[in-house]
């Protein structure tokens, strides 16, 4: 286990593995942002069983290297970005803030609830339910670790045991220590609570943020299509591209990012021009850009959103 080092107003450091955390930022792990693993849920969906493939994105992990792992997917219910994705950060802060001699920790429910964002007069029996709801969930996540062709294989959690006691009033948390380096690997993704606070109950939008904000700087144009696995959108391609447009729209009004919606042999992109780490004041509702791109890759702008390039 890492040594730490403790902060001022609740920080932590982690000084081998250079993790940071404290109560308004998280550091979360780079796959966890750019795949499909918290996702929209809609208040009347059902949550559905889903299995993601991670054997390109968990390569570099020491597990996979060390025992030759090549073939990594992640299965369970849907974990839902508006829940389950605070409940998670929850998790990072008090492994981050309790969890340096030991995988195994113990914590009051009021101190759990307040790393995971909320505020104390929110502290009833209806957060309870949806904490511990949301901590099965997160437990139940299935890590299977095998070789190609092979028996030899590793089954796990993205924790190894949760338990939360009503009479007790407390939250056990119990990780697997052989994926401590999952935080480690690729570059550290520092992620804002504060700007998902700015999205409530905007859940394309807020899956769209963790999406953009692990993106390196100037990133190449990025398709609907990709967006629309990303979200695991099951709708039609007009509307998934109804829903991403409007989620993309919501993350320039908070001041997140500007960049233009470009079309090109008939598919929808779209380029980040800046990000702001600090959210910037801009125009509400500031009107949609279009552009199209030529086959010499030229910008023209369309007030129609009509492909007008030529050869």
């Amino acid at each position: 286990m890492n040594s730490v080092v403790k902060l001022k107003e609740q920080e932590t450091v982690f000084l081998n593995s250079k993790l940071v955390c404290n109560s308004s930022k998280t550091i979360q792990p780079n796959i966890l942002l750019r795949t499909g693993v918290f996702t929209p849920i809609g208040r009347r969906s059902k949550a559905n069983y889903v299995s993601i493939d991670l054997s390109n994105e968990f390569r570099n992990l020491e597990l996979c290297q060390q025992e030759g792992y090549d073939d990594v997917s992640i299965k369970g219910v849907k974990l839902s970005v508006e829940t389950d994705f605070k409940i998670w950060c929850g998790i990072i802060l008090s492994f981050s803030e309790l969890g340096g001699l030991s995988n195994k920790i113990t914590l009051k429910f009021s101190q759990f609830a307040a790393y995971c964002g909320y505020p104390s007069k929110r502290f009833d029996k209806n957060l309870r339910r949806q904490i511990g709801d949301s901590l099965g969930r997160i437990q139940s996540q299935s890590l299977s670790f095998q070789r190609k062709n092979a028996v030899k294989g590793v089954h796990t959690g993205l924790l190894a045991k949760a338990v939360f006691d009503e009479v007790e009033d407390i939250v056990i948390l119990v990780a697997d220590e052989s994926l401590w380096d999952l935080y480690q690997l690729d570059y550290q993704v520092l992620v804002s609570i504060k700007v998902l606070k700015q999205l409530p109950r905007a859940e394309v939008a807020q899956c769209l943020y963790l999406y953009f904000v692990s993106l390196p700087e100037k990133p190449y144009p990025i398709s609907f299509e990709r967006l629309k696995i990303r979200l695991q959108l099951r709708t039609t391609n007009k509307e998934a591209n109804r829903l991403i447009t409007k989620g993309i729209q919501k993350l320039e009004n908070i001041g997140f990012m500007i960049g233009q919606f470009i079309k090109k042999n008939g598919k929808n992109y779209y380029l980040i021009e800046k990000r702001y780490s600090k959210l910037k004041d801009v125009p509400s509702h500031r009107p949609i850009e279009r552009y199209f791109l030529c086959p010499e890759q030229k910008l023209i702008r369309d007030e129609n959103f009509v492909h007008i390039c030529k050869k």
